[in-house]
């Protein structure tokens, strides 16, 4: 009966070590939580940027919760031009005035004619959207920190607060954390950054 317990209890001691040393190999393991925590970002080449004229949708349309459609939608962007949104593609939506005429605009990342992924925005005051902050600008694109890459002219206008600010190198350095980006839907480019706590 004694040796049972011993050996039982020896089982559970090197049980627990086990458990122990698993658990600090996890935790010591950044790159696998920070992953975990904070899934990689996927880039994005916005190739369409439209106002939204108006919007009509099947009796099923939505997107899930796993940011895949279901039905239809299609948004009309000018009088010749229809985008449609077949089922199953990635995407989403955050404007809460999708049937008003010019509330809401369209950033898709294309292949052709076909919708790869597309997010619809809610529009900003003269024919603007606000985007999150600019990590970097490569081969004429700016890079967000969501992943999109959008064109840009040669000087991006930049706000904060009259600071003198005499370079977007030096934007970013100083503001760009937290910064909010502008991009003209009539250019479809980013024209302006401003610092984040600048209304």
């Amino acid at each position: 009966m004694r040796q049972i317990f011993n050996w039982r209890f020896l089982a559970a001691l090197v049980g627990l070590v086990v458990l122990a040393l698993v658990a600090r190999e996890i935790l010591a393991d950044d790159d696998s939580l920070e992953s975990i925590v904070a899934p990689d970002v996927i880039e994005r080449q916005m190739d369409l940027i439209e106002p939204i004229l108006s919007a009509e949708q099947s009796a099923n349309f939505e997107v899930n919760r796993d940011g895949v459609t279901s039905g239809f939608l299609d948004l009309v962007v000018d009088a010749d031009r229809v985008v449609r949104i077949v089922p199953g593609t990635l995407g989403e939506v955050a404007c809460d005035e999708l049937d008003g005429m010019n509330e809401c605009a369209v950033f898709a990342d294309m292949l052709g004619d076909a919708v790869v992924w597309f997010a619809i925005l809610p529009q900003a005051p003269r024919s603007t959207v606000e985007l999150p902050a600019i990590v970097d600008l490569e081969d004429n694109y700016a890079i967000f920190e969501n992943g999109w890459k959008i064109s840009y002219p040669p000087v991006i206008e930049r706000e904060c607060g009259g600071e003198d600010i005499p370079t977007f190198s030096d934007f970013l350095r100083r503001f760009g954390p937290g910064s909010v980006s502008i991009v003209d839907l009539a250019t479809r480019q980013v024209v302006a950054v401003r610092c984040g706590d600048q209304v």
